[in-house]
């Protein structure tokens, strides 16, 4: 599978793209939860997950990586669980059109009909792209997560195949 526009491939993940992957985790870890090598190696090999790799196309580097989950999901329901984009390569329209790629992926080839995420309330630039892509806000749920020994809620956001 390879999804693509003029300036990104998206495409399965490899086992040898797992060590670039967790720099650029390292990078945004004010944002994300981290995984370590054998987490991205369990969704590499799920059946219900998918691990996807963002490359730029203008030089074929690895600047990202997407994870999708629930996709045996009964009520066509698909978690976005991450995107996240090297921090050399933010700003310049690599996030939007991945979550394009994504959204026509889950609606048009998985059949969605809802697709969900959910996003640190204080992560402002993600929401803004989130909100441009369509997402809208279904809800809170505070201090949820211990990260960096601080508490932090997160914002639900989703889009369903008829706003798409």
């Amino acid at each position: 599978m390879i999804l693509e526009t003029d300036k990104i491939k998206i495409e399965l993940t490899r086992l040898d793209n797992i060590e670039t992957i967790i720099q650029i985790e390292n990078e945004n870890f004010d944002f994300i939860g981290r995984y370590d090598f054998d987490r991205h190696k369990g969704v590499i090999e799920s059946d219900d997950e998918m691990h996807l790799s963002i490359f730029d196309k203008h030089d074929n580097s690895l600047i990202g990586h997407v994870i999708l989950a629930g996709l045996r999901n009964t009520n066509e329901s698909i978690e976005f669980r991450r995107i996240v984009i090297s921090n050399l390569k933010k700003g310049k329209g690599f996030g939007k059109d991945s979550i394009d790629l994504i959204k026509r992926y889950c609606f048009k080839e998985l059949n969605a009909n809802r697709i969900w995420l959910d996003v640190f309330h204080d992560n402002y630039r993600a929401i803004g792209l989130y909100k441009s892509q369509g997402f809208k806000m279904e809800g809170l749920l505070r201090e949820v997560i211990k990260q960096n020994g601080h508490y932090h809620s997160l914002e639900i956001m989703s889009i369903l195949k008829n706003d798409f």
